[in-house]
């Protein structure tokens, strides 16, 4: 009976609840590695105020904005889907965003359009099926 009244405690007790919120902003799998393969590792710390539902979106944002981040991810996208055949659903998501973005009339401030390759390849992303991460770490490793 004191286990169970110690058990119901802790789950109606704040910390457990701040826990369980911190727990649902963890950063995905397929962010670290977009933040590896654009050799930013260090925004980890500032995706994790962003929220994982629109991580794709702010990272697509950001890499519009810088040519070379642009160049490395999409060539991580590439090498991801000769290996393994599909990327993750975030992303489809990210490259989706950034085809849309492209698509659209209305120019942003900073962001210019990427050449016909790297439109191309955001395209051919958008198009590729969807795999989870580990199938497509496992088949990059061999």
């Amino acid at each position: 009976m004191l286990r169970l009244l110690l058990a119901a405690a802790l789950l109606a007790s704040p910390l457990f609840a701040a826990t369980a919120a911190r727990a649902q902003d963890m950063l995905s799998g397929s962010l670290i590695e977009a933040l590896q393969a654009i050799e930013k590792p260090e925004l980890g710390g500032v995706f994790t105020y962003v929220g994982t539902q629109n991580a794709p979106r702010a990272f697509a944002d950001l890499i519009a904005r810088d040519k070379k981040a642009m160049k490395r991810y999409t060539d991580k996208l590439m090498k991801d889907f000769k290996a393994a055949g599909g990327l993750t659903a975030w992303d489809h998501e990210v490259c989706a965003t950034l085809v849309n973005h492209y698509a659209g009339g209305a120019d942003m401030p900073g962001i210019s359009r990427p050449d016909k390759k790297r439109l191309k390849a955001l395209n051919d992303c958008v198009l590729s099926p969807v795999m989870e991460l580990h199938d497509i770490v496992s088949r990059r490793n061999k």
